[in-house]
């Protein structure tokens, strides 16, 4: 029997063993079965006991495809982000973003730059259909006269040459009022507002600029937010650190508050008495596992155990990571143009400018190399390389110094995720081998 063993995971959790292939498919298992496919994977000749477990595994095998993504054919814009606002009303002290602000001359984007970006997107997406637009910042809402009138331009733009748009803006929630809020809803952009959880937990991390705690000022329209929009179109986004590693109880109480549809990240950061290290992977299991089990006796939504392997996939798609600097790219207040919003002020990463509507042109072949997963050997082995894409460009940067080179605690992170998500969907649909 031949298996592949980087296509194949074998997990347990909870007592209960399951069997992952890497394009999609999943089954649970019995320990019996567990064992004999965990010997053949480790080069192990399984026993004469193991013949009608073989049997079933062969019938396993013939049902999954014997082909493979393959990154073929041209890659256009597809989505871009628009950071409308280079100034914040908020002073985080993990704040990715803040060696940005200084990177142009202009700290709020205005119409006319919102535009010609726009033009560019419906231009460069060519014959593809879906495309999409964020604003990020900074604080968007800062500018909330460019989002509108960019918004319903974008909106005109998409009707007219075909293009099913989706739009969404990231805040931190200060200014986001009833007023602003009906603004949102009209122009119909999702929203993600961050807050890392309950009062402790969020003004621990998050503050004004003068230091304070922003929790109070921010709940109430966060909660707005949340019963206007019960049946989605928000997420709540937290960042959990060392310091706050118990996320699973944050999950709990952003649940309570009412909020049905959750993210939680790791902070990326060199900080030392912030990042996630080796050690607290064993703490951030449990994390999830208990994340794992409330989602299982809810409705509440939490992003990243939301794997889409029922809707079946484009696999050339999946031999692809996020897309940055080819099929999705981020704009600041003056033109600039960068492979996504984590690279902006890394000048080695400036792609180009509106001005010009040209993009370098080594720089965007760089991109489209790390953007195959054949370029990346630790991802080529991965069991979860097609649920993952490669990871995050930009963490790698951070961390490495080194687009090519993962970030390893975030692999750890993200296969941790992985594994809760297929358990989760296992215990909802119960399917065995």
């Amino acid at each position: 029997m031949d298996l592949v063993k980087r296509d194949w995971h074998l997990f347990n959790i909870k007592g209960e063993y399951f069997l992952f292939h890497s394009l999609g498919s999943l089954y649970q298992l019995d320990r019996e079965s567990y064992e004999v496919i965990d010997d053949i994977l480790n080069g192990r000749e399984p026993g004469e006991w193991s013949i009608d477990i073989l049997e079933e595994l062969n019938e396993v095998l013939r049902a999954i495809p014997d082909f493979y993504p393959q990154d073929t054919g041209e890659l256009v814009v597809k989505s871009i982000c628009l950071n409308v606002s280079h100034i914040c009303n908020m002073s985080c002290d993990y704040c990715f973003a803040s060696h940005n602000f200084s990177s142009t001359n202009s700290s709020l984007m205005s119409s006319e730059i919102a535009y010609k970006a726009i033009d560019f997107l419906i231009e460069s997406s060519k014959d593809v259909r879906n495309i999409e637009i964020d604003f990020f910042g900074g604080e968007p809402l800062l500018n909330l006269e460019t989002v509108k009138r960019s918004a319903i331009y974008a909106r005109e733009k998409a009707i007219k040459h075909n293009k099913n748009l989706r739009i969404n803006l990231t805040t931190n929630g200060l200014l986001l009022d009833e007023e602003t809020l009906n603004i949102l809803d009209d122009l119909d952009i999702s929203i993600v507002l961050s807050l890392d959880g309950g009062k402790k937990v969020h003004d621990r991390l998050r503050h004004t600029i003068s230091g304070r705690g922003t929790f109070d000022y921010i709940l109430p329209n966060a909660q707005r937010l949340a019963q206007r929009r019960a049946d989605g179109g928000y997420y709540i986004r937290g960042t959990y650190t060392q310091e706050t590693l118990n996320f699973s109880e944050s999950f709990k109480e952003l649940a309570s508050l009412g909020f049905k549809y959750i993210s939680l990240e790791p902070v990326v950061t060199k900080d030392p008495a912030l990042s996630i290290k080796d050690e607290h992977l064993p703490i951030l299991r449990k994390e999830y596992e208990s994340i794992a089990e409330e989602c299982m006796k809810s409705d509440t939504k939490f992003f990243h155990f939301e794997l889409p392997l029922n809707e079946g996939a484009c696999l050339p798609r999946l031999a692809r990571g996020c897309g940055a600097g080819v099929e999705y790219l981020a704009v600041t207040p003056n033109g600039d143009i960068y492979p996504c919003h984590q690279f902006i002020g890394y000048d080695s990463f400036k792609l180009g400018n509106l001005k010009e509507l040209t993009l370098d042109a080594s720089l965007k072949k760089e991109f489209r190399s790390v953007n195959t997963i054949s370029k990346k050997p630790v991802c080529e082995d991965c069991w979860a390389r097609y649920l993952c894409g490669g990871g995050c460009h930009a963490n790698n940067y951070i961390i490495n110094r080194d687009i090519y080179s993962p970030y390893r605690i975030g692999c750890e992170v993200q296969k941790l995720r992985i594994e809760y998500a297929l358990w989760l969907k296992a215990k909802k649909s119960e399917v065995y081998v």
